[in-house]
């Protein structure tokens, strides 16, 4: 069965396997199983963004907030514009799910292994921006903003929603 990816939550990799993904379907309060898509990775522009950031400053001689932010502020603008292009126009076959015994504790395991990794993205992130301010240079500003993308790729990914689904979908099955 074809269904939209706009109107499925991923839950993640089904039992390892990175090239299928768990869905949930709200509407039906079902599992099902499919082929992975891809998140949208731009090291090359966010590269491109940065060097383009740093250069531009450099003539202009603003050093410090002013460029991370712009950078920061981009690089979420462009993050944004993938995530709904993601959804809205990938249509994704998938199955039906039979839930695993240990299908609940290795998602909730899982779940604050992401949560554990949204924030070190976060504290990484800060850290290079501080640093950048502190010393400039297009190497820092790069890290930071790549940091800050892996960061918002973790966070727009909906680990929230799916915490939440989990816990509706384990409470009707037991």
């Amino acid at each position: 069965m074809k269904q939209k990816l706009s109107n499925l939550i991923e839950f993640g990799a089904d039992q390892g396997n990175v090239k299928r993904t768990v869905f949930y379907d709200i509407k039906r309060n079902k599992l099902f199983v499919g082929n992975s898509v891809p998140f949208p990775m731009i090291f090359l522009p966010g590269a491109g963004l940065s060097y383009a950031t740093y250069v531009l400053t450099e003539h202009l001689i603003i050093r410090g907030v002013v460029p991370l932010l712009f950078s920061f502020l981009l690089m979420l603008l462009l993050v944004l514009y993938q995530f709904k292009n993601r959804r809205e126009k990938t249509i994704v076959e998938v199955e039906s799910y039979e839930i695993p015994k240990d299908y609940f504790v290795v998602q909730r395991s899982n779940g604050i292994k992401t949560y554990a990794l949204i924030v070190l993205f976060a504290f990484v992130s800060i850290v290079f921006a501080w640093l950048y301010i502190i010393f400039g240079g297009f190497l820092l500003l790069f890290l930071a903003v790549v940091m800050w993308y892996c960061f918002l790729i973790l966070l727009l990914s909906g680990q929230f929603k799916k915490s939440k689904y989990l816990k509706i979908l384990e409470g009707e099955k037991y």
